[in-house]
């Protein structure tokens, strides 16, 4: 019993482990990560297609919570339909993720079948539908509106509300799974074992999203990163359907590797961009601060960031020039090493202008709001929380000149 439990526990801290580099593997980190397994080894979290209103009237509630009120990103006429089929009549499912102690829903997601949206010229775009067979577009799914409650974003719930959307497509003889992320959470679908479909595109609301896709067969590639999702896999009895895998493979032989447009910071190869934000920190700090950081390549009047949205990222110039728009009107031009989206960040507030990029040579890094939690020592994180109130300070001083 204990040498099976410690087996099981080895195979799953592996999967939480290779959320990051192993040279930042310590104590506290270990810590959580067991805890977040525990929680899943013993139920903590249960998720199930929603089959009653209470539960749907529940994941509803999430979804408002996390889509209107949070993001600011409802598109039609509630939080559950999306700008890429706002008003098509589409099939689908909606699950739901529930806290087993207390009884409440804390997340949930849409799913459907890709072939049913294939023929909608903004989902085709979104999700690169125009790439698969056809025959292959009806064991395709596509996962829409992911919403979590932010007090359960750091728990073993997003998990395994996606273990048991896959269970069940591996049921249902589904052969892929679609989903459009944005450059900051790329790098936790990638550690699944979710792959790039195509470079990144503007979304209809502002900002950028990279269409995914996860190969549901391909044990070879769970195994190589990882991933804490093989054991579904593994598990299914008989030979398993290859149709997708080589479908995959033929777009990159003929393609070549598929660029999802956005890079990984490569560590102080742009130190002086980020010098403002990153000064006085120790090179633990500046690390850890940087982690998952991702470049990317912004073409002219791209909106990196929109006014209305969440305060979920900031960013960084590090080559070319941004402008401040309000209501249409240019406020304000950033250049190399300015910082954007940082007080919408700090005050936990929306944003209140629209972030475009001025000319196709432009690059900027994006770095998620969960990057200030990173910093484990005191020193570092106060250090950081000075620099941001200079930054800001120093930009309403300029504002008033």
């Amino acid at each position: 019993m204990i040498d099976r439990f410690a087996a099981h526990l080895s195979r799953g801290l592996n999967g939480f482990k290779a959320e990051r580099p192993a040279r930042e593997w310590c104590a506290p980190a270990w810590l959580a990560a067991l805890g977040k397994y525990l929680d899943y080894l013993h139920d903590r979290y249960d998720a199930f297609p929603v089959r009653d209103e209470h539960t749907r009237a529940a994941a509803m509630q999430v979804l408002d919570e996390v889509r209107r009120k949070e993001l600011n990103r409802v598109h039609g006429r509630s939080a559950l339909e999306s700008a890429a089929f706002v008003d098509a009549d589409v099939r689908y499912e909606l699950y739901a993720v529930k806290d087993t102690k207390t009884g409440k829903v804390v997340g949930c997601i849409r799913v459907t079948t890709a072939d049913q949206i294939a023929s909608i010229a903004a989902s085709r775009e979104e999700y690169c539908l125009h790439k698969f067979p056809p025959a292959l577009l009806a064991r395709t799914q596509v996962f829409t509106r992911l919403a979590i409650l932010s007090e359960y974003r750091k728990t073993a719930a997003s998990l395994v509300l996606l273990r048991r959307l896959l269970k069940d497509a591996l049921a249902a003889n589904m052969q892929a799974s679609l989903l459009a992320c944005e450059p900051g959470l790329y790098p936790s679908y990638l550690r699944l074992g979710i792959r790039p479909l195509g470079s990144l595109h503007q979304s209809p609301s502002g900002g950028f999203r990279i269409p995914m896709v996860a190969l549901l067969h391909d044990v070879e590639h769970l195994r190589r990163v990882h991933s804490p999702l093989r054991g579904l896999v593994v598990g299914v009895k008989g030979a398993l359907p290859q149709e997708a895998m080589h479908w995959y493979q033929e777009l990159e032989a003929r393609d070549g590797p598929i660029d999802p447009g956005v890079t990984f910071h490569s560590g102080d190869s742009a130190a002086g961009a980020h010098a403002a934000l990153t000064r006085g920190l120790t090179a633990a700090g500046r690390r850890e601060l940087l982690r998952n950081a991702m470049e990317v390549q912004c073409r002219a009047g791209d909106i990196i960031i929109s006014a209305g949205d969440g305060g979920k990222c900031m960013g960084l110039v590090l080559r070319g020039s941004v402008k401040v728009e309000q209501e249409g009107r240019p406020a304000a031009t950033l250049e190399r090493g300015e910082l954007f989206g940082d007080t919408a960040v700090v005050t936990k507030r929306n944003q209140t202008a629209n972030i475009v990029a001025v000319g196709d040579e432009t690059r900027v890094l994006i770095l998620s709001q969960s990057c200030l939690g990173r910093l484990r020592d005191s020193a570092d994180l106060a250090q950081v929380w000075r620099n941001l109130a200079q930054i800001i300070a120093g930009r309403q001083y300029r504002d008033v000149q």
